[in-house]
């Protein structure tokens, strides 16, 4: 009753930005949440299916003037690195995915807190279905979508796209930091064609320098790759090369992606995507997944019938039991805000 009482008082007291013919902030909620049926046919090994969630995310974004911010926290398992037991057993529980506040100023936008990294945004929006994989950047663990730390971009002129900086822990989001550096990350995205038309040509590239871990292995990151992003059609290649990853600061790898999608009678989708991922470029030791996709869509719901095939190849396979093999899923993705350019 008393939480009543206070929320109409607040509703009826007059409002000190609009005496001041200041625009009132705006809030937008953010929902993104998957739903999953895997049924799995290893290689090697008996058949597997289950249930999932793959992503439960809810938050809202906030905008006042310049100033903008964002709480998201998502779902996830209790258990990691390779524990059995978590808080009540393997529950899901809730944790932040991103807090941050930021503010931009003509052409200069500055966040601080938890913040999206800055590639891997930029190419799961080339490709739109998240619901069927995560970007390889993400799924290879080669770098982290969001971290502690603070990002700015050069917004360019015309719609041309911006440049970018950020500096985090380098350990992820999910994770403490566990040495005394910092990652530095460079990305630039670039609308070359925007002026006569074809905004949606884009080109990215990124370098990324830094350390992890308690040994503080040195870890560089460098790539970039080109799409063409529309709503109704996406088509993109990318490739970045590591070293240091898997424990191992002179392990380097490669990893190259290429997709292609289409949104067909306002509601018919289709996807496809190749990942080659060579975990080490002195040895025999690579993992190919092929995935394709079709499904449909409702406002803001997707849903997806899709095949995979994840092919372990040389070291791969001994090191990765059990990942070769099909794969067979239904796919349900209800998000809001749907999809922006």
């Amino acid at each position: 009753m008393n939480l009543l009482l206070l929320s109409l008082l607040l509703a009826q007291a007059p409002d000190a930005s609009a005496d001041a013919g200041l625009p009132l902030p705006t809030f937008t909620p953010r929902v993104d949440a998957i739903g999953d049926y895997a049924s799995r046919f290893p290689t090697e090994g008996p058949h597997q299916n289950a249930f999932s969630a793959p992503r439960v995310q809810l938050g809202v974004d906030g905008q006042w003037l310049g100033a903008t911010a964002r709480v998201l926290v998502e779902g996830a398992y209790a258990t990691s690195g390779g524990a059995l037991v978590g808080v009540s057993g393997d529950s899901v529980v809730i944790r932040l995915r991103e807090a941050w506040g930021g503010y931009r100023w003509r052409w200069l936008e500055g966040r601080l807190g938890m913040v999206p990294t800055l590639a891997i945004p930029e190419l799961e929006r080339g490709f739109r279905f998240r619901g069927l994989a995560a970007d390889a950047l993400e799924s290879t663990r080669l770098l982290a979508p969001a971290d502690f730390g603070a990002t700015l971009k050069v917004h360019l002129p015309g719609d041309f796209g911006w440049i970018g900086a950020a500096v985090t822990n380098g350990e992820g989001y999910t994770s403490r930091e566990l040495n005394e550096g910092k990652n530095v990350e460079v990305t630039a995205l670039v609308r070359p064609l925007a002026g006569v038309g074809l905004k949606p040509l884009e080109l990215l590239a990124m370098g990324s320098a830094g350390s992890t871990g308690l040994p503080e292995i040195a870890t560089t990151r460098v790539g970039g790759g080109m799409q063409w992003s529309t709503r109704g059609l996406g088509v993109g290649a990318s490739a970045f090369y590591a070293r240091g990853l898997l424990s191992d600061p002179s392990r380097e790898a490669l990893v190259l992606q290429a997709f292609a999608r289409a949104t067909l009678f306002e509601h018919l989708l289709l996807a496809g995507r190749v990942q080659w991922f060579k975990r080490s470029l002195t040895a025999d030791d690579a993992v190919v997944d092929t995935l394709l996709g079709v499904g449909g869509s409702i406002a803001f719901l997707e849903a997806f019938v899709a095949w995979g095939r994840t092919l372990a190849l040389g070291a791969a396979r001994t090191a990765l039991p059990g990942l070769d093999g099909h794969e067979l899923r239904v796919v349900l993705r209800l998000r809001w805000p749907e999809w922006s350019p």
